[in-house]
């Protein structure tokens, strides 16, 4: 640190170092402003734990709301004895009736479809076929009819050309859907499907005025405009544990087998055996998600509470240790997250605890942990016993509204709806107003907000600190600098004196 004022009279006069005098009566002038240095550091480690550790509590709210589907704890697997003949995937998990389903797939369903005669283009070099005219193209599936927009052709228009354009065709309606007709080209020959299979798809060309699908063309329809080669489509049908079944189509098949989506896939082969049952190891995986990230919390907030301060730290890391030692949220988090996985639970009438579907405290450190350990073996015992018990304890929707909410809060919205209410009040954004000021619901939000003002507070408090230690600096180096010059004043009329007095001067 210079001494700018002082210019070159740094002690010439009086003999004193007065740069590094000034420099000293600055350093402790500074002393309250490496303090409060010292304490925004701290406040702003301080911060970055609660973050931390509200980032822990909302993994674990993130794992509740997971836990509360019934899909996930309820969990059936489906299994197909030949994945080439039959699919099947969930469609309503809580609709599934586990036991064996044979399926006897005799005919699949098949789309209605007709194919034009080879066509030889006008122009066989650019395969112009020199053809004009419009149609409209009408599609029924036996309940509801579509008509397309007229269709245009034009002379240079090539047979592709033609598929292109019943490809494009629009509903002739307001909501423009698209045509339940496709059209491709194989080797000269217009080929034209239904998009949707079973025998009550057919197709029928309106309107058209040169007789482009007519005989000498593409010989497709008669004058009425029907088609007099179309292979008609046929329905599905098959047989579930010996009842006959008809269906329009192969795929999306909901209304066979309760909670059950089929895919037919292949016909004339055996009977495939489907089987239906609880899947415990990815109920097993739900849970144990779910202690994962609790014990996660726990073993965090446990840390942060016991650490000890580092003496002497240089890092972040170690300054921050000790900064939440018997910190009263830390406190609160941790023994209310007991509580809650401790609480007797009203909204099953089977179990009432944790402990009665295999969820329990650890006791490998006498419990001072707070972690939770899954028995499987009993956890499986429980969900033979009865699933949708087991599932009220984790999670029953006390407000009805068919989702897990903040509402969902007391004993009788299970362990989920407890713990999504505390994490949700513990970790909660939304202001609220306190006079001119707003702060967060949350806990946690709440203390890193108070200490967003602390540390904005440190900054202008130090600001207008340096701006006094300028100004004393100032201070202090022009009256060093009044000093000097005085004294170099008076060696001047010392010398003078002694001069004229012909006296030796002092040294």
């Amino acid at each position: 640190m210079s001494i700018s004022g002082l210019g070159g009279l740094g002690g010439l006069a009086s003999g004193m170092d007065s740069k590094s005098l000034i420099e000293k009566l600055m350093m402790l002038e500074a002393r309250p402003l490496l303090k409060m240095q010292q304490s925004q550091k701290s406040t702003e480690l301080k911060k970055g734990l609660y973050q931390e550790i509200n980032s822990s509590l909302l993994k674990l709210k993130s794992a509740v709301e997971t836990l509360s589907d019934p899909k996930k704890l309820l969990a059936k697997k489906l299994v197909s004895s030949d994945e080439k003949v039959v699919i099947a995937k969930m469609a309503d998990p809580n609709k599934i009736v586990s036991g064996d389903y044979n399926i006897k797939v005799e005919q699949l369903a098949t789309a209605w479809t007709a194919k034009s005669a080879s066509i030889t283009p006008a122009n066989p070099v650019t395969k112009e076929l020199n053809w004009t005219g419009s149609f409209n193209i009408e599609y029924s599936d036996g309940t509801n009819t579509q008509v397309s927009r007229a269709i245009n052709i034009v002379e240079t228009d090539r047979l592709s050309d033609i598929a292109l354009k019943i490809n494009a065709s629009l509903e002739d309606s307001a909501n423009g859907k698209q045509m339940k007709v496709k059209a491709t080209v194989v080797d000269n020959t217009l080929i034209m499907t239904s998009t949707e299979t079973g025998e009550n798809s057919t197709v029928k060309i309106l309107n058209d005025t040169n007789g482009i699908f007519g005989a000498g063309k593409l010989g497709l329809t008669n004058a009425a405009g029907d088609f007099s080669s179309a292979v008609a489509g046929k329905n599905a049908e098959f047989s579930v544990n010996g009842v006959d079944v008809v269906r329009s189509k192969n795929t999306g098949l909901t209304d066979v087998i309760m909670g059950v989506e089929l895919t037919l896939l292949k016909q004339g082969e055996p009977a495939t055996k489907l089987e239906a049952g609880e899947d415990f190891e990815a109920s097993e995986k739900a849970i144990q998600d779910f202690i994962n990230a609790y014990n996660s919390t726990m073993e965090l907030v446990n840390a942060r509470m016991n650490e000890s301060k580092v003496p002497d730290a240089k890092s972040d890391a170690l300054m921050s240790k000790g900064l939440l030692r018997g910190d009263s949220a830390l406190y609160s988090i941790q023994s209310s997250l007991r509580s809650i996985t401790g609480t007797a639970f009203s909204s099953s009438d089977m179990f009432k605890t944790l402990n009665a579907i295999g969820i329990k405290v650890d006791t490998s450190d006498d419990g001072k942990s707070g972690r939770l350990t899954l028995d499987s073996k009993k956890f499986r015992e429980a969900m033979n016993n009865n699933p949708n018990e087991v599932m009220k304890v984790i999670f029953n929707d006390s407000n009805g509204n068919g989702k897990l909410d903040v509402d969902d809060s007391g004993k009788d919205s299970g362990l989920a709806g407890m713990l999504f209410n505390k994490l949700f009040m513990l970790t909660d954004t939304t202001s609220t107003s306190f006079g001119p000021k707003s702060s967060p619901k949350g806990l946690l939000p709440s203390r890193m907000s108070l200490m967003d003002d602390q540390i904005k507070s440190f900054d202008s408090t130090m600001e207008a600190f340096n701006k006094r230690l300028t100004m004393r600096r100032k201070t202090l180096e022009a009256k060093f600098t009044s000093m000097e010059l005085m004294l170099q004043k008076s060696n001047a009329s010392a010398g003078f004196l002694a001069a004229r007095m012909n006296l030796p001067q002092s040294s």
